[in-house]
């Protein structure tokens, strides 16, 4: 099999699985989302979303609660569509999971609320950095956590007003089926300066939920239960009014929504530094994302199928094998230094003119057979031969044989022994 053919199968049994998945997703969808997870932009608490836990209804009554003012919505991030000026009353209204901003959007914020506006936030946790700034948490015996929790069934909400409404009873349902859930609220121990923190509302007639701080000329509100102005708790009359009082708060001015800074309360928490927070892992977390949870099976069947074709061509690793030795010349070389040292030189002289001839023989197919004194006798015509095919003049080339023929007859010397393998050298370097 090809590569392009084992390209093309795995690409259709992708494309089949993802058929398959979207066939299941399809089939297995409920008509609405009970999901209060905050990743969809358009599921929990999104001022587009008719989901339950979506904040359409909230959304749309804020759009003309002031009729002489006008809501905007916050899409990119706050230091470009806020707009700071001296003597507004304008108001900041954050209803999430988790609120996470930047510093740049943290002291936008801060100088926002110091000229006078009010800013809404109504999250499950809150960053560290910003509530810091409003007031000191360097407590001597507690530090800052976040907001606390408690775990009920239900949890019920008041307002601590003269014109207070009866306490709301809120709880947390899929498919409207009750389930227990995570009521946050505000730790007043954890805040050391509380001369400017003031209690607006209680979860279950003693926990802080709905707290005030002052800060320049404007002021924070902070609430801890965002679920309270969800559209799945606002189909009540109690609840219903219960987040009309609480929006009482906000002051006559423009409203701008913010649904750019939205974001899980996992992902809040951690960012927000809180270690005491149970978090799920997270393969936990993507695989209760419908969409995430796809393409991850999806993705482990595509890297199933890519083994699979992939071990079939596979072959198993070629060992490297070491390059052969060539002993032959460790023992040519071992001779000569034996035959150098007993200055034997008439028989290194007579072995490199072997490798001569034998070298003229194989590369110019001329043979030469001097005597056993070196003479060449009736080998003239051999050598004429040489001198034309290797190109080197005749002078070099019968110089070779003279020298080879006086080495023959007389006892050579180092000095002639080395001027008869320069010879040699020099025929092998200019030859063609």
């Amino acid at each position: 099999m090809s590569n392009r053919t084992l390209i093309l199968v795995i690409s259709l049994a992708s494309l089949l699985l993802a058929g398959v998945f979207y066939l299941l997703r399809d089939g297995s969808r409920d008509e609405y989302d009970w999901s209060e997870d905050s990743m969809e932009k358009e599921r929990g608490y999104s001022g587009k979303s008719v989901q339950p836990y979506g904040t359409h209804i909230m959304h749309e009554v804020l759009t003309g609660y002031f009729p002489d003012y006008k809501l905007k919505d916050i899409k990119k991030g706050l230091a470009g569509e806020l707009p700071v000026s001296a003597y507004s009353r304008d108001n900041y209204v954050f209803i999430g999971e988790a609120l996470y901003l930047d510093s740049t959007d943290n002291e936008h914020l801060l100088d926002f609320v110091y000229r006078g506006n009010t800013a809404f936030i109504s999250s499950k946790t809150i960053p560290g950095e910003l509530v810091s700034r409003i007031t000191d948490l360097s407590c001597e015996d507690y530090a800052w956590r976040d907001y606390d929790y408690t775990t009920d069934t239900t949890g019920f909400l008041s307002l601590s007003l003269p014109d207070s409404v009866p306490d709301a009873r809120y709880w947390y349902a899929r498919k409207n089926v009750v389930e227990s859930y995570r009521w946050h609220y505000f730790d007043r121990e954890t805040v050391c300066d509380q001369e400017d923190l003031h209690t607006l509302g209680l979860l279950n007639g003693s926990y802080p939920n709905f707290v005030l701080f002052n800060y320049g000329e404007g002021r924070f509100l902070f609430h801890t239960t965002p679920i309270a102005f969800s559209n799945f708790s606002l189909l009540r009359t109690d609840t219903r009014l219960y987040a009309e009082r609480a929006m009482s708060f906000l002051s006559e001015g423009n409203i701008y929504w913010d649904a750019a800074s939205g974001v899980p309360e996992s992902v809040g928490r951690t960012r927000n530094n809180s270690s005491d927070y149970e978090e799920a892992g997270i393969l936990t977390y993507i695989v209760k994302q419908r969409s995430l949870a796809w393409a991850w099976y999806l993705l482990l069947g595509a890297s199933f199928l890519w083994i699979v074709f992939r071990a079939k061509r596979r072959q198993r690793v070629i060992p490297v094998l070491k390059p052969v030795e060539n002993a032959s010349c460790e023992f040519i070389s071992t001779i000569a230094d034996i035959h150098f040292q007993e200055k034997s030189y008439r028989s290194i002289s007579k072995q490199a003119f072997r490798y001569f001839l034998q070298h003229i023989r194989d590369r110019y197919g001329v043979v030469i057979h001097p005597d056993h004194n070196g003479i060449l006798s009736d080998s003239s015509a051999s050598v004429a031969r040489l001198i034309y095919l290797s190109g080197v003049s005749e002078a070099e080339v019968l110089d070779i044989f003279d020298q080879y023929t006086a080495i023959s007859r007389y006892e050579p010397t180092e000095q002639m022994m080395t001027n008869f393998y320069q010879a040699l050298e020099a025929f092998m370097k200019n030859a063609s």
